[in-house]
């Protein structure tokens, strides 16, 4: 396995990030030995490796699982390996097309069944890049953004009031679930990066007594920039 030189995890800043706009597994097949590129969306290294462990039994008779991923946002944790073909003949080549799509929090498998026919250090490398922009392409990309989920309660009162502040903070009825019982229950995801511009204004309201409770997600979802 590799690890890109001077690539580190540290605390995010940026809270936005190229990812696949849907998991994806294609085929080709290049003289007779058959490569599977499947894209998968990776939050941690501990994702990336759960899924990773998964290849063998999904495809049991491969010869080859190899892989790239890149995770993170502003600092990027990037690992590849050959898994047994030749020294920088898949892993690299993997990796080098999760960079040139500007991927992030992904992980990229091409499994490969040999056929035979022995493809030499430039062949490999041209199969495992071109299945691996096979993927990318079949796939799309999206950009996605990191939010907290966000729990409120109140009385029937202040729901009215609590509703309008939220709309004009951009948050319509389509983005809140809401439920109605002994009091109204508001659920909701909002960007980690407007998070602090609204935690203060909440708390406030916690104070005054308009709400109930008021409680922050302490995971992030990842959800597409170009949804509601």
């Amino acid at each position: 396995m590799e690890k890109a030189p001077g690539k580190v995890a540290e605390v995010e800043k940026n809270y936005s990030f190229i990812a696949p706009r849907k998991e994806t597994d294609v085929e080709l097949t290049v003289k007779r030995s058959r490569f599977i590129g499947s894209l998968r969306m990776a939050l941690n290294p501990e994702s990336a490796t759960e899924n990773i462990k998964r290849f063998p039994d999904i495809f049991p008779k491969a010869n080859h699982h190899c892989w790239a991923y890149r995770i993170g946002t502003e600092s990027l944790l990037e690992h590849c390996s050959d898994a047994g073909e030749p020294a920088s003949t898949a892993g690299r080549p993997i990796l080098g097309i999760l960079k040139r799509h500007s991927l992030q929090n992904t992980l990229l498998v091409v499994t490969r069944y040999f056929g035979g026919i022995k493809l030499g250090v430039r062949g490999l490398i041209e199969a495992y890049g071109e299945t691996a922009e096979l993927a990318v392409s079949t796939a799309g990309t999206v950009r996605m953004e990191l939010n907290f989920r966000l729990d409120l309660s109140c009385s029937y009162e202040f729901s009215k009031t609590i509703s309008t502040t939220l709309k004009k903070w951009g948050f319509g009825d389509d983005r809140i679930q809401a439920k109605y019982g002994e009091n109204v229950e508001m659920s909701l995801y909002v960007p980690c990066a407007s998070k602090p511009e609204l935690d203060d204004p909440l708390k406030e309201m916690l104070s005054r007594g308009m709400l109930l409770s008021l409680e922050w997600g302490s995971n992030t979802v990842p959800i597409a920039a170009d949804q509601p």
